[in-house]
């Protein structure tokens, strides 16, 4: 999100998700490129700071799911495990957990409002991504083998 809309986010301040929508966007490139390179593993930010999410996530509406890319029908982190796959490197992802301007979160993942009901939502939201990310990782792997 911060590349379609780079202003600086403030907590409850972040653009809709109709602005995310990557025209040209091929992982198989990034990679390809990456290897050509000489790199032997890949890093993609699934989600950092914003809140926005590169997968269709359930956990709340800040994701792809609600983006007009693909007509919310793309993954972006499916798509970059599987270009890893294909040109031989390894891949990480990296979710930030400590700060989130879309739920009003500081880091170190403390919500603003320091209401314990607000902190256990969040804390919820954070387990199901995580839950979304590792179970669609080993369903994406498990599909190319």
């Amino acid at each position: 999100m911060q590349v379609f809309h780079p202003a600086g986010y403030q907590f409850g301040n972040v653009p809709e998700p109709v602005v995310f929508n990557p025209t040209q966007l091929d992982t198989d490139q990034w990679i390809e490129v990456a290897k050509a390179a000489g790199a032997e593993y890949a890093v993609l930010v699934a989600k950092h700071g914003s809140g926005f999410s590169l997968w269709p996530s359930d956990a709340h509406d800040y994701s792809i799911l609600n983006s007009p890319y693909l007509n919310g029908q793309g993954d972006i982190v499916g798509n970059f495990i599987s270009s890893c796959e294909k040109y031989g490197l390894r891949s990480g992802i990296y979710y930030h957990t400590g700060y989130n301007a879309y739920c009003q979160v500081d880091n170190p993942g403390k919500v603003l409002s320091g209401d314990p009901e607000e902190q256990k939502y969040y804390n919820s939201i954070v387990i199901q991504q995580l839950t979304e990310l590792w179970t669609n990782l080993r369903r994406t792997v498990r599909n190319m083998v």
